[in-house]
């Protein structure tokens, strides 16, 4: 009953991750064969950069909302759905200035409206997405997701069928998908917004449970993000579009990794008073149902990577000649899947902190490498750095997982 209970679980977080990685997805492979190299450098930059500023969102609200939800009871869960679309309201103010002044400061003024909309609805949806999950309400959350997501693909792809589109536009049509699908799941949540009350020890509790998340999410961004944008850096927004374009071959089966990196921490949370080995066992279960899918896609994708650009390109695309860099990516993925599937649980088990050190030594192996492998390598260097980075990881984060269970009595996985 248990094993079925972990699938029908796991199911349908994949299926609700697939609607909303397969949206991206396709989003990302029309605009890339749409927009000029430069553009979707640019566009793969700000997204790039917009992701780093939801990891403040995603440790500080939706990380503390999870693992408090699963205990919570009655009006509790209310309470903490309302202060947790404040929380992330008032974040967005700060975080849309230093999104405008960068904008600014990179003479992209005329994507500010369109990326301040995009991303405030996105955060908005975000939220009441995660609410859902929360409550092990999976299911239900696709039906926003689909409008989201899929909805996307569809407005952008009637644009395109018009003719040309511009960035702005697609920002645009990201944004009205956004908020409808925010308004569809509050509904589904009955999220009735108003001040609630012990809403300071709330915010306090959340940032004691969230600060080690916070730092370690932003590290593990860092690791990405400091690539691409040393990429841009030395080259142009133009190999960005390289990196992004080679990221997205990997992306496929992000609806997998996504999906148990949702699933894990709450599955651990509610287990966690048995112990860390009880937690881990639970939490195995749906890393060992994503290993199978995941793996065969990237050895296919290593053996046959020319296959895959030109069919998401073209053979005429600029991108299509990535397939050495597309190689090196998916020995990337590999060497990191364990470190994705422990850090979640980590984080499921209050263990956030382990989970930081894991992403800091990965980081900083990145940054030590990242500079001379590019200066030798371009942007096949990038990757083989990246490479390294997750090797590492997962070496520490198996030890670290064993440590944990073999200081427990008695000490059994």
């Amino acid at each position: 009953m248990r094993d079925s209970s972990h699938f029908l679980n796991a199911s349908w977080t994949l299926l609700d991750q697939g609607v909303v990685s397969l949206g991206s997805f396709i989003v990302n492979i029309l605009i890339a064969r749409e927009l000029s190299p430069l553009e979707y450098g640019t566009f793969a930059l700000l997204w790039g950069g917009l992701l780093g500023l939801q990891q403040i969102n995603t440790a500080f609200v939706f990380y503390p909302m999870s693992v408090r939800f699963v205990v919570a009871k009655g009006e509790q869960h209310n309470r903490l759905l309302n202060i947790s679309a404040i929380l992330v309201a008032l974040a967005c103010i700060p975080q849309c200035i230093a999104l405008s002044l960068t904008l600014l400061a990179f003479g992209r003024g005329d994507l500010l409206p369109s990326a301040v909309a995009w991303f405030v609805l996105w955060q908005m949806q975000e939220t009441m997405r995660r609410g859902l999950f929360a409550g092990f309400r999976h299911k239900v959350a696709i039906v926003g997701d689909t409008i989201s997501y899929i909805g996307q693909v569809a407005i952008i792809g009637f644009f395109l069928l018009r003719g040309p589109v511009s960035l702005t536009t697609i920002l645009y049509c990201m944004a009205a998908t956004s908020g409808v699908a925010a308004l569809v799941q509050a509904y589904q949540l009955g999220l009735s917004l108003h001040r609630p009350h012990d809403f300071r020890r709330t915010v306090s509790d959340f940032w004691i449970v969230g600060r080690w998340a916070l730092v370690s999410n932003l590290v593990s961004q860092l690791r990405h993000q400091i690539i691409l944008w040393l990429l841009a850096a030395l080259s142009g927004a133009v190999i960005a579009a390289s990196f992004q374009a080679a990221q997205n071959v990997a992306n496929l089966v992000n609806p997998i990794i996504f999906g148990l990196c949702n699933v894990i921490p709450q599955s651990a949370a509610r287990v966690q008073a048995r112990g860390n080995a009880y937690a881990w066992r639970s939490a195995r279960i749906y890393a060992l149902l994503g290993l199978p899918p995941t793996f065969a896609y990237y050895a296919f994708a290593l053996i046959a990577p020319e296959f895959i650009l030109h069919a998401f390109y073209g053979a005429a695309s600029p991108y299509a000649e990535l397939s050495p860099a597309v190689r090196i990516l998916m020995m990337a993925a590999i060497a990191g899947y364990g470190a994705e599937m422990i850090s979640s649980f980590l984080h499921g088990v209050n263990a956030a902190g382990l989970a930081l050190v894991i992403n800091a030594i990965g980081t900083g192996i990145a940054i030590l490498l990242v500079l001379p492998l590019v200066a030798e390598f371009g942007l096949n260097g990038a990757f083989l750095a990246l490479a390294i980075a997750n090797t590492v990881r997962s070496a520490a984060s198996l030890w670290t997982i064993k440590r944990m269970i073999a200081e427990e009595q008695p000490s059994t996985i």
